[in-house]
């Protein structure tokens, strides 16, 4: 795992991009990108100091976006072109997301939902 890049973004958080590729069969490479986010459980997030206490004592002290993309078969001189494409995909169509002033809070709400869901046994995943 290496890190290729760190994105500062204007709501505060860091975007990290790591490279995981591996040769898994002569000329043949698999790209994988691991893009993750890591969004500390602040009391600004919610209505009360009870409710921020209740998520940090359900999930920690911070939440972590993560995202995986893969390409199998690339070729050894594919390997830096193919990996700046899904680096510029993701920036160019998912950064924007990450980067709004929302979605610090979404996240945590969306993970104490998961949460909920999983105490409860109706979560799938």
């Amino acid at each position: 795992m290496k890190l290729v890049k760190e994105i500062h973004l204007k709501n505060g958080l860091t975007v990290s991009i790591f490279n995981h590729n591996h040769r898994y069969f002569g000329d043949y490479h698999r790209v994988k990108v691991e893009i993750t986010c890591e969004v500390p459980i602040m009391e600004k997030y919610f209505a009360t100091r009870a409710e921020c206490a209740d998520a940090i004592s359900s999930l920690g002290r911070s939440v972590c976006f993560k995202r995986s993309v893969e390409q199998m078969g690339v070729s050894t001189d594919e390997l830096e072109p193919c990996l700046e494409r899904i680096i510029d995909n993701f920036i160019n169509h998912s950064l924007s997301y990450l980067a709004s002033n929302e979605f610090p809070r979404k996240l945590i709400q969306k993970e104490l939902a998961n949460s909920t869901r999983k105490a409860r046994g109706t979560y799938p995943g």
